[in-house]
């Protein structure tokens, strides 16, 4: 609730670079980020349905140079960070075991991750120093009175005794 997707967003506009984000949870799969084999409509030639490969959002993005904002990094699975490590370090690649084939991320691909304090519940969880050193940490913290009062004021004509017990409400 401090901005820290719209931050990474902002920039991406700024920056001219189309930005995903991915929101983890415990039951994000690899393969979800990945792809998977979908059945694809038979034609007139084909002996009947077939599959076929489809790339999920990251596999897209690590292909096309986007932006990816992995947002709720803590709470993702052991096997989705694991399945990340590769990307994150100097190998800048994913591994597709479904295709055998790895796949080395485009130049202009970036990884931002944004997460929750621990304290903030919703089973999350800290995550190994290895993998947290893959990123460079800035701590947002939460608003103050007169940041709210600041942009309540950017988004409305009402007069400020008004706004202050708005906000003093939210506050409380």
């Amino acid at each position: 609730g401090v901005g820290k997707t719209s931050i990474v967003e902002a920039l991406g506009r700024a920056f001219n670079k189309f930005t995903v984000r991915i929101n983890l949870s415990e039951q994000t799969d690899m393969m979800d980020l990945l792809g998977a084999f979908l059945p694809r409509p038979s034609e007139e030639s084909d002996d009947g349905p077939r599959f076929e490969w489809c790339d999920g959002v990251l596999l897209s993005a690590v292909k096309a140079g986007h932006w990816v904002v992995l947002d709720e990094l803590n709470l993702a699975s052991q096997s989705v960070l694991e399945g990340l490590n590769a990307l994150l370090d100097h190998r800048s690649s994913l591994y597709i075991p479904e295709l055998c084939c790895e796949v080395t991320a485009h130049p202009d691909f970036r990884v931002f991750a944004c997460q929750n304090p621990l304290v903030e519940g919703g089973g999350r969880k800290g995550l190994p120093k290895s993998f947290l050193n893959r990123f460079t940490k800035v701590r947002i913290s939460a608003f103050t009175f007169d940041d709210l009062i600041c942009i309540a004021k950017s988004c409305t004509t009402l007069n400020d005794d008004i706004l202050h017990k708005m906000v003093r409400f939210v506050c409380e």
